[in-house]
């Protein structure tokens, strides 16, 4: 395989995974294998969507826990050419497709309501420029600020792509939950567990994993929090517990 400039493989530390990435765009993050790890996956689950899949680190991880039918969409052409050679490169194209598109024009790949799991790894951030800067903005700007689409609009989509009792999981920041949680159910998705990351263990949460159910009942499970660091700044065990590889549902 040919590498293209600035285009570097990296090991996925204990995975039997390799990812080539590029220090000028958007890179996978602990963000990525925690809500891969987070999610539900049944035997019921034969459909995934990655919402905003970026260089394609999510459907990598999920390949690990799965055999079902995983499906990438991303709106940037360099980070989309980036997820389909991952792919190859881990000879995964049987299993994971990339659509380079806006997930706006869902309806051009899906039907309503046909697939079990949605996933995201969405821009955190608001944009608060105006339009007159969105052409000179860097890729990574792009991937951060909700500029292709915002938080209800992405929630929107993902309700209609579920199939009823299907499963929604998105990281985010805490600061934005009750918003989250608020979209959620004005889609019809009803959260039903939610994990908190933390930086050390005396620190603020940092990241936000959510999960819920199209059409489920009201009941929300708060899951013992993650702590991503030891005293001494290293990963602690149980995110390296994360980084070993998983038996496939």
């Amino acid at each position: 395989m040919t590498l293209e400039k600035n285009e570097v493989i990296n090991q996925l530390l204990n995975k039997n995974l390799k990812i080539i990435q590029r220090p000028d765009f958007f890179n996978f993050s602990l963000d990525s294998l925690l809500i891969s790890n987070f999610v539900s996956l049944t035997r019921g689950t034969k459909k995934i969507v990655d919402l905003g899949t970026g260089n394609g680190a999510i459907p990598l991880f999920l390949s690990q826990r799965t055999e079902s039918k995983i499906t990438g969409f991303e709106i940037q052409e360099v980070s989309a050419n980036l997820a389909k050679k991952n792919i190859n490169l881990n000879n995964l194209s049987e299993q994971i497709d990339v659509i380079h598109d806006d997930m706006k024009n869902w309806k051009e790949y899906f039907e309503n309501g046909s697939q079990d799991v949605v996933i995201t790894n969405p821009p955190f951030f608001k944009f608060h420029g105006n339009e007159n800067q969105l052409n000179d903005l860097d890729q990574l700007t792009l991937a951060r600020h909700e500029i292709s689409i915002d938080l209800d609009s992405l929630i929107e989509v993902s309700s209609k792509l579920l199939k009823d009792k299907g499963y929604f999981a998105m990281v985010h920041r805490p600061d934005r939950f009750l918003e989250i949680i608020d979209t959620m159910r004005k889609y019809g998705i009803a959260p039903k567990k939610v994990q908190f990351c933390h930086s050390k263990i005396d620190k603020p949460a940092k990241i936000l994993l959510i999960e819920g159910i199209r059409n489920g009942k009201d009941t929300l499970n708060i899951l013992p929090p993650i702590i991503a660091h030891d005293e001494n700044g290293q990963y602690s065990e149980e995110i390296l517990e994360l980084f070993n590889d998983h038996k496939k549902s």
